[in-house]
């Protein structure tokens, strides 16, 4: 794999170690995401300040601390992060970035929740 390649899934690692960890300094996104940053998600919003007022929101929700199995794929300038979770919110997320000039400019996402269990705020 190319330095390019773990440098832009590096960048996706940390976005979730902001997002399940130490949420509470939220503006550790200023050095990951562009400020045009496009998202596909609708409860999101857009740009960097959107998507801090969105990751505000949802980082106290009881899912930040639930058990999942990730896995990151990278290709060209797109990261894929798979998440498997099998707690109250059980199913699969599926997160898709584009990277540009080192910080992330572009996301979609798709969760489908396990039958029986509860979707997650947010997706």
């Amino acid at each position: 794999m190319s330095d390019k390649l773990k440098q832009n899934e590096r960048l996706v690692e940390k976005l979730f170690e902001i997002l399940y960890g130490a949420g509470d300094n939220i503006e550790l996104l200023d050095e990951l995401v562009a400020e045009d940053y496009v998202q596909h998600n609708h409860s999101a919003g857009q740009g960097l300040q959107d998507l801090k007022r969105y990751f505000k929101r949802i980082i106290p929700l009881p899912y930040r601390n639930e058990p999942r199995d990730v896995a990151l794929f990278a290709d060209g300038d797109f990261v894929i992060r798979k998440e498997v979770r099998a707690h109250k919110y059980s199913g699969v997320l599926i997160d898709i970035f584009r990277v540009k000039d080192g910080k992330l400019q572009e996301h979609w996402d798709a969760y489908r929740p396990d039958p029986g269990t509860e979707r997650m705020p947010g997706f």
